[in-house]
């Protein structure tokens, strides 16, 4: 775990060791500027009223325009006269501070480099795309559920063994982003996306071209696809955090999310449409044609983002991650860092290992066990409701494929509405914060209530899902008109903020981690999904669906208190994990400096 940290740990310290250079160049050029001010009163006060001028070795000079050049030099070596020295020796011994205005970091590779060379409009470019391909997974959940039925009876074969092939995904959908994730973050993002929609895109291909009479070949379809689509969420929210600050990436992350949210309620709307109109194959050549609508751009266009590759992004890719144009341009880019002195490998951090296992290890980390297990636990609520409400609607109101589509819809449009707008409140409390400590939370970690910013709006989203999902299961089971559960499902998307407001906080705890972090999140949060998604019939069969998730909310709010424990011990694990890895930093540095220590040679 220690090592997956240690680059992290060591940005965060050479970032904030590179204000102070910054703080001594603004008190040169204010002294600078002073100093020059005087010059130009006292020069004014010796020429008034004399018609000559004289140049520095004492000649007489009538011509003002000839002067003027020679009279500006010798101002300026006055002024330089005056100047101290930008960075003077101190007088008594005291630790000292590295000069980064002439040494080379993966944040920046000058000191007033902005965080990241794309621009605002490339940004929005880059977390479209990744938006559009994690979408995919939460849509292939539950795309296929209005066409149970049919699948049935054209494999010849009973329902519950159709339901096996959502099991079997939303296994898979747990597992395989801890695979991927990590992958990401090493290999680079750019070709682990691309290497995931192909898989994406041949299984969809495939389950299409099923034949009826191979149900094994279905199953195995839909294992693929798992593995194909279920990582792209991992993935795209490590190129959020590759290229957003923390104070603007609520923002790019609200955007993204739309797709883990909207996705679900989006899915059964899509699958009912066609299983009525086209048949059941018609759903699987659908997600053929949008997954080669994002592959193909994604090719030619999406650039590598992975700082420990790129840094800033103004760093030539390997051969690996470039788009064609980036390839076209990539012997001139290494020539210009050639010329300016700069070793690309120089301006990057050291690139993960491959850790298979860094989502597991990740849970061992308090804030992430803790943030993860309270968030889970309402997105398996969240999910028991999505799940129930196909049937309650026939059921109860007696609708067909599509109407049952269609009521799915006002939950994905609160959900996005929430999504954009959850990330945006974020930012403004973030920016906040960061005004009165006068630095983000990475500089100023003591003083930035970082827990208490970002959590600032969660009591607000859980107490919405928690009041409108139950209010739902009560309006069906009370036959009130359709309208009362449609209009409740909207407000259900809105409370599904909670999932953007856990992701962002999980980034800022572990930034250079996004891949493996959203990996883990994904399989607790799959794992109690699949747990409710499989037992919510039973009990809504027992105790009716109003009890039930009266039940099920009940269950979540015995989790309540998490939050407060994170906000009273987050910031004291945060030091003692920091501490930790800077006393392995420096047993590092004094290896490599002093050689292996007796204690290490004991090792």
């Amino acid at each position: 775990m220690a090592e997956l940290e240690a680059d992290e740990i060591a940005l965060e310290r050479s970032f904030s060791q590179s204000q102070r250079p910054t703080r001594n160049q603004d008190r040169e050029i204010e002294l600078q500027q002073r100093r020059g001010k005087e010059d130009a009163n006292l020069d004014d006060g010796n020429n008034q009223g004399e018609d000559h001028l004289e140049t520095k070795d004492g000649r007489e000079c009538t011509n003002i325009s000839n002067c003027a050049e020679e009279a500006n030099s010798t101002s300026d070596e006055r002024r330089q006269a005056l100047i101290p020295p930008p960075n003077p020796a101190p007088a008594s011994p005291g630790p000292s501070f590295q000069d980064l205005r002439a040494t080379q970091t993966n944040l920046t590779t000058t000191l007033n480099k902005p965080y990241s060379v794309f621009t605002p409009g490339q940004k929005w470019f880059i977390v479209i795309f990744s938006a559009l391909g994690a979408i995919f997974s939460p849509i292939s959940t539950n795309i296929y559920v209005p066409a149970i039925p049919t699948l049935a009876k054209a494999f010849d074969t009973t329902t519950e063994k159709i339901n096996l092939t959502v099991t079997i995904y939303l296994v898979f959908q747990a597992l395989t982003p801890s695979l991927w994730g990590s992958a990401g973050d090493c290999y680079g993002r750019r070709p682990v996306f691309i290497v995931l929609l192909t898989i994406y895109l041949l299984s969809c291909i495939g389950t299409a071209l099923c034949p009826t009479s191979a149900y094994w070949l279905l199953m195995l379809m839909r294992v693929l696809q798992a593995s194909g689509g279920s990582a792209l969420i991992a993935i795209g929210t490590g190129v959020v955090a590759d290229i957003a600050m923390p104070h603007e990436r609520g923002r790019y992350l609200g955007l993204f999310n739309l797709g883990t949210t909207v996705g679900p309620t989006l899915g059964p709307l899509l699958g009912g449409i066609f299983a009525f109109t086209l048949g059941w194959r018609s759903i699987f050549w659908f997600l053929c044609i949008f997954c080669a609508c994002v592959l193909i751009p994604m090719i030619f266009f999406f650039p590598e983002t992975l700082r420990a590759l790129v840094g800033d992004g103004s760093i030539p890719p390997p051969l690996l991650n470039c788009t064609p144009a980036a390839l076209m341009r990539r012997k001139r880019a290494l020539k210009d860092l050639e010329e300016r002195g700069e070793n690309p490998q120089n301006l990057t951090s050291k690139r993960a290992k491959f850790k298979p296992l860094a989502s597991f290890l990740l849970f061992l980390e308090p804030e992430i066990a803790l943030m993860f297990t309270w968030a889970s636990l309402y997105y398996a609520f969240w999910y028991a409701i999505l799940t129930i409400f196909t049937t309650l609607l026939e059921d109860e109101y007696h609708v067909n494929e599509v109407i049952i589509g269609l009521c799915y819809l006002p939950g994905g449009v609160g959900a996005g509405i929430s999504g954009f707008m959850t990330g945006r409140i974020m930012d403004v409390f973030y920016k906040k914060e960061k005004r009165r400590v006068g630095g983000d939370h990475r500089q100023r970690p003591d003083e930035f209530r970082l827990e208490r910013v970002r959590f600032m709006i969660l009591p607000y989203q859980v107490g919405m899902l928690l009041a409108a999902t139950i209010g739902l299961a009560w309006s069906t089971t009370t036959h009130t008109h359709i309208a009362v559960p449609i209009v409740l499902n909207f407000f259900i998307g809105i409370g599904t903020g909670f999932l953007t407001t856990t992701t962002i906080y999980s980034i800022d705890l572990f930034t250079g981690q996004g891949g493996a972090v959203t990996a883990t999140f994904n399989l607790i949060r799959c794992a109690l999904g699949a747990v409710t998604t499989s037992t919510v019939q039973l009990i809504v069969n027992r105790m009716g669906a109003g009890w039930c998730f009266v039940l099920l909310g009940g269950i979540c709010l015995l989790a309540t208190p998490i939050p407060f424990i994170l906000i009273k011990y987050g910031p004291r694990w945060r030091n003692m994990r920091r501490d930790r890895i800077e006393k392995k930093l420096a047993r590092n540095d004094a290896t490599h400096t002093h050689g292996p220590t007796a204690v290490d040679r004991d090792k």
